[in-house]
């Protein structure tokens, strides 16, 4: 059982919001007041600030932070309240709110020279919510910057003003919160790249909305709480067939370490059984750095560094008994035009999910026609780099567009696709998006793609689904990159590293699963 923390677009919002108020007849000014009290719960616990300025807009979003300083004031906390103006008509709600908090005697303005920020110690931002699509003007966007410049703490009111809800990027600018309180599901771009970098804390509280609304949701945030008994128990009368065949093919002489990390990564995360499938010019040294793997040489290539592509199947076919669970292709591999025809002829000889890596992506990327009539699963685990040659776009076009990029490739080529980085996304053919939150920037360092292919192959052979065994691997292995950033430091950490510590990670999930409750926390 998986258990799905779920992630909302603008649209999903706002046609759940439709629908809450005109199929099941919940009025949207009692959403807000429950928005509103809750937000005032979290902010006294969080901030218990001495005065609040709340900056406004005039939209649901500023009615929001009217009911919060209503409740700020009903309490005994002090508030000040600036109105700008965001739209050329002021929602009904708004309305209702203002003219409510008008007469509790706040003090209320629209020009900033009569704000002196130096009497407040917290800023409630409610400018702007998902609505938002457009760029910013010029003077909400010297508003912004102003807030940001004053130090003072600043809690967004359902996203940071200027973030786009749904990639992440800023529409202009943005917003730098200390803390974000989001209602009912968290949205898209507050947990991918960069708009994950504008709130160090985003907190999700429930409002009065129907379960059945939330049906239609496809995309989900990965963490611990996400794995509901999930990781399967091992049983006693258990073997190494059990737990599945993992076939790496890589290696070549330049680059020897790449399918060794992907074998000890795939036996470390509990694989049965793993052979190395590599060039006959660097398997003597790989027999003695993971003995328990069976190691198969390929005659070498012409200039004696890479397999020769020619001698390849009819040396999986004399030696590879127990047919693969899972392949992986690409770790070292080269990419030396002539090896494209091992992913070909591995396309027509396999009947197990094919995870594609590093090289392997580099030489497929220019047609990627090949992949088409293979039957069973292909995963692709490209950096931006990598998909920046497979969709030709550019790594920064890519980074501002992570997950619509991945999802436009995932449905294309019919596979589950991998974009690491920061809040790596996972894509299904199938239209579902997964962000994961493990992984730190201390994993940038060579050979880390290598053990995460290892990782997902591993949890394949071991009988979870392809998808499945994708969010897992992605996880664990960030999780594993986590625990020792806690203990040591975020620089330095290796691939090895990461390595010695999945079987623990591992166990931690499981020990650590459970479901979250009316109030979660994530720590950006």
């Amino acid at each position: 059982m998986i258990f799905n923390m779920k992630l909302a677009t603008s649209s999903q919002i706002k046609e759940i919001d439709k629908l809450s108020t005109n199929k099941y007849g919940i009025p949207s000014l009692i959403r807000m007041e429950v928005a509103g009290l809750k937000s005032f719960d979290i902010i006294k616990k969080q901030y218990n600030p001495k005065k609040s300025l709340i900056v406004v807009g005039t939209g649901n979003n500023g009615g929001d932070g009217l009911v919060i300083a209503r409740y700020l004031l009903l309490n005994n906390y002090e508030c000040s309240i600036y109105i700008v103006k965001t739209s050329r008509i002021r929602s009904k709600d708004f309305v209702t709110n203002l003219s409510i908090i008008k007469k509790l005697g706040v003090e209320i303005t629209n020009e900033w020279k009569n704000v002196k920020t130096k009497e407040y110690d917290l800023i409630i931002d409610g400018i702007f919510g998902v609505g938002l699509n457009r760029p910013l003007n010029s003077k909400i966007n010297i508003l912004i910057k102003t807030l940001n410049k004053t130090k003072i703490p600043i809690c967004s009111i359902d996203i940071p003003s200027g973030l786009d809800p749904d990639s992440g990027k800023m529409l202009s600018t943005s917003i730098i919160a200390d803390s974000t309180i989001t209602f009912d599901f968290a949205k898209t771009g507050l947990l991918t790249d960069p708009g994950a970098k504008f709130s160090k804390k985003i907190f999700i509280v429930k409002l009065p909305t129907p379960e059945t609304l939330s049906k239609k949701l496809n995309n989900f945030y990965i963490n611990d709480n996400f794995f509901n008994n999930f990781i399967r128990k091992r049983g006693k009368s258990s073997n190494k067939g059990t737990f599945g065949h993992v076939l790496i093919v890589g290696g070549s002489k330049n680059m020897p370490g790449a399918v060794l990390l992907s074998g000890l990564a795939a036996y470390k995360s509990g694989a049965g059984l793993v052979t190395l499938c590599v060039p006959k010019c660097i398997s003597n040294s790989l027999k003695n750095k993971i003995p328990e793997a069976i190691i198969l040489d390929v005659p070498n290539s012409s200039d004696s560094r890479t397999i020769d592509e020619s001698k390849f199947i009819a040396t999986i076919k004399n030696n590879i008994r127990k047919k693969p669970s899972s392949v992986v292709i690409g770790p070292g591999l080269g990419s030396r035009k002539g090896l494209y025809k091992i992913i070909e002829d591995s396309l027509k000889y396999f009947d197990c999910p094919i995870i594609l890596d590093a090289d392997a992506l580099n030489l497929i990327s220019k047609d990627f026609n090949v992949l088409d009539k293979y039957k069973n699963q292909i995963i692709i685990t490209p950096h931006p780099g990598e998909m920046s040659k497979i969709t030709g776009k550019s790594v920064r076009e890519i980074q501002a567009n992570r997950i619509k990029i991945s999802s436009d490739v995932s449905r294309k080529i019919k596979c589950i696709s991998v974009l690491k980085g920061f809040r790596t996304i996972i894509s299904s053919n199938s239209g579902q998006i997964y962000i994961n939150g493990s992984g730190n920037e201390g994993m940038a360092t060579g050979g880390m793609g290598d053990a995460l292919t290892g990782i997902i192959a591993s949890f394949i052979g071991q009988g979870y689904s392809e998808l499945e065994s994708t969010i897992l691997g992605v996880y664990v292995h960030g999780k594993a990159g986590d625990s020792i950033a806690d203990v040591t430091s975020k620089r330095g950490i290796l691939a090895s590293e990461i390595i010695k510590k999945l079987p623990k990670t591992i166990k931690l999930i499981e020990e650590n699963s459970s479901i979250y409750s009316d109030l979660e926390r994530i720590e950006n």
